[in-house]
């Protein structure tokens, strides 16, 4: 969590390999994805990351299940797209266009879309800040279901401190570009009031804008 333009997204962006970095280092378990120094930067699709924005992104033309089949590798077994599917409820769904779901449903199936290949890292830019309050909270157990389910390592940028409690095992605050007193979720709370917040999971990764 933490302020507006505290550098949340592009953390993001930087993970993912969407920006370049004028200087630093990255390493996801053994692998180094960037080092400046030695002129390593692994290309975004080679870093196997899941990515949902704000904006759901779905082929306007394609169905559901056209829109999750799409994300799939060459030689990718179609099972995880059934998986999916069930895993988030859109088999009654996997047959319609994007234009005749709500806002909540299409979110389900971009969240889905963001796991066909089965990701280590999931990156989430505030994906639910566009939805009701209900809606919200139901997309938060999909997360948390899909989270589990794929034993994923999850970075959430969220607005919401109560979707923080729920989703992150840590939370870390970032304070213009520096990560800021890493602690559990309350400690971090009261110490930057209602600014905004990071959080870290021990899987979950959630900041907060």
């Amino acid at each position: 969590v933490g302020p507006n333009g505290c550098g949340k997204t592009t953390l993001l962006r930087l993970l993912a390999g969407l920006m370049a970095a004028d200087e630093g280092f990255i390493r996801f378990d053994s692998e180094v994805w960037l080092d400046t120094r030695r002129g390593v930067n692994v290309r975004p699709q080679a870093r196997n990351i899941g990515l949902v924005f704000q904006d759901y992104a779905l082929f306007p033309n394609m169905t559901v299940r056209k829109n999750l089949e799409f994300a799939l590798s060459g030689k990718q077994n179609k099972r995880i797209v059934d998986e999916l599917i069930a895993i988030m409820e859109l088999t009654e769904l996997e047959g319609s266009f994007p234009a005749t779901l709500s806002g909540g449903q299409q979110q389900r199936v971009a969240l889905a879309r963001a796991l066909v290949r089965k990701p280590r890292l999931l990156l989430l830019d505030e994906p639910l800040s566009a939805l009701d309050a209900g809606i919200r909270a139901k997309l938060q157990n999909y997360i948390l279901r899909l989270h589990e389910a794929f034993q994923l390592t999850t970075v959430l940028v969220s607005h919401d401190y109560r979707e923080i409690f729920k989703l992150a095992s840590r939370v870390v605050a970032l304070q213009q570009g520096r990560i800021d007193q890493p602690d559990l979720p309350a400690a971090v709370l009261f110490s930057t009031g209602q600014d905004g917040d990071v959080r870290l999971s021990g899987e979950v990764l959630s900041i907060e804008e």
